[in-house]
């Protein structure tokens, strides 16, 4: 049996989860045999629940994921993955680098002392191609996107939640003690990334999310917390335990547009500061999806990243968020066809991302001839064969080319 310790002057009004002969909260044990074992682009999370006298088909085991790859992650520093019935002693979860942490929590809401955890650390994969490495956090300002219920803290250097009132609301701006946050702190709130992403065409691409997240109670003192006392998770207030952040996107395959404003004459609808114009897109996306590990398709890709907070004493700071998209490396090769006395235009199956290695394999060749590849784009060449008098000839070949991508209709 674990305890929790309180003042002798505050009182637990709810009996439940209390040994009486004490008087102390029954915590739920920590779980046991932590391990994970990976598969694909998921891994499955298992776990054992210790004896204990409590009802453990009232268990509930929350997993959440720390970016550490040297086993020093910790619980209010990472982010929330699942939450699933405890008794199943196993949940399939993406498969990311870094540290996986389970704790129990029972019906009261009362969590295990300690997590416990399995690591793992992925090794190089393939050749891929980083087509776009973002970070949020190193633009100067940081995080320029759009805030919804979020606001970048100077104190803590991070992204986090707003509160429900502003400065105009305050009659005596003297009395403000932090103007970071302004009354009630609200429980959600999103932030979209600056810009659209638009690859120029639909590919299958892979995600490497980058989100380095902590947990803050920005006033810890028992007097300052808001928070119903039966709520607390952590009755201490050293474990802001209940706060999360998560990486969504979304896709089109539509191309963009001019959206400026143009007109009659062909010039450009000017406001004062010089600036164009411009309308207001009319791309058509899909609904937001989590950016978890798995390929995905699209042209334009946008992103976000929800914050959340269980209590409105606490609150996520996110501290770095960005991407990294990479495109898998593939080869295409031909038969072997015929080039004709003349040049010999050839367009892939699929276009690349940008122009591969190309080689060619040519056959029954006399002496002095040889032949140029020219016009080498993302999506084919031009292969000429000549005999000793550079004269075009028809020559047998077949070629392979190397690259990154595979664009799609």
């Amino acid at each position: 049996m674990k305890v929790s310790s309180w003042s002798e002057n505050v009182f637990i009004v709810s009996v439940n989860g209390i040994d009486g002969a004490t008087n102390t909260v029954i915590l739920p044990p920590d779980p046991d045999e932590v391990t994970i074992q990976a598969t694909g682009d998921q891994a499955t999370l298992s776990w054992k629940i210790p004896e204990t006298t409590q009802d453990i088909t009232k268990f509930t085991a929350i997993i959440r994921h720390s970016t550490k790859t040297d086993g020093t992650g910790e619980w209010p520093n990472s982010t929330l993955l699942r939450r699933v019935t405890a008794t199943t002693n196993s949940v399939t979860v993406p498969l990311e680098e870094g540290e996986y942490l389970v704790k129990f929590e029972n019906a009261d809401e009362q969590r295990s002392v300690n997590a416990k955890s399995a690591v793992i650390n992925l090794p190089d994969a393939l050749p891929r191609l980083n087509i776009d490495v973002r970070r949020e956090d190193l633009d100067t300002p940081e995080f320029q996107g759009q805030k919804d219920g979020v606001i970048y803290s100077d104190e803590y250097d991070a992204l986090v939640l707003d509160g429900d009132d502003t400065l105009d609301d305050r009659p005596d701006v003297d009395a403000i003690t932090d103007f970071d946050f302004f009354g009630t702190r609200l429980l959600s709130g999103t932030y979209f990334f600056r810009n659209v992403l638009d690859l120029g065409g639909k590919f299958s691409v892979l995600f490497k999310r980058t989100l380095e997240t902590r947990g803050l109670y920005p006033d810890a003192t028992i007097d300052s917390r808001a928070e119903l006392l039966d709520r607390w998770s952590d009755f201490d207030g050293a474990i802001p335990d209940d706060t999360s952040a998560q990486m969504f996107f979304r896709t089109s395959d539509q191309a963009t547009v001019d959206e400026q404003l143009l007109l009659e004459d062909d010039n450009f609808f000017l406001l004062e500061d010089s600036n164009k114009f411009e309308m207001e897109s009319d791309i058509n996306f899909g609904p937001f999806v989590p950016m978890e590990s798995g390929s995905f398709s699209g042209r334009q890709f946008q992103f976000k990243c929800e914050l959340s907070s269980g209590h409105i004493d606490e609150t996520p700071l996110v501290d770095r968020l960005g991407y990294t998209m990479q495109l898998e490396r593939r080869t295409e090769s031909s038969d072997v066809q015929a080039s004709g006395a003349a040049a010999k235009a050839i367009t892939f199956t699929n276009a690349f991302y940008q122009t591969p290695s190309i080689g060619i394999m040519a056959s029954n060749l006399a002496t002095g001839d040889y032949y140029e590849v020219t016009s080498a784009t993302r999506s084919g060449f031009t292969v000429t064969f000549y005999n000793s008098s550079a004269a075009a000839i028809d020559r047998n070949f077949s070629y392979q080319a190397v690259g990154f991508g595979s664009e799609t209709t």
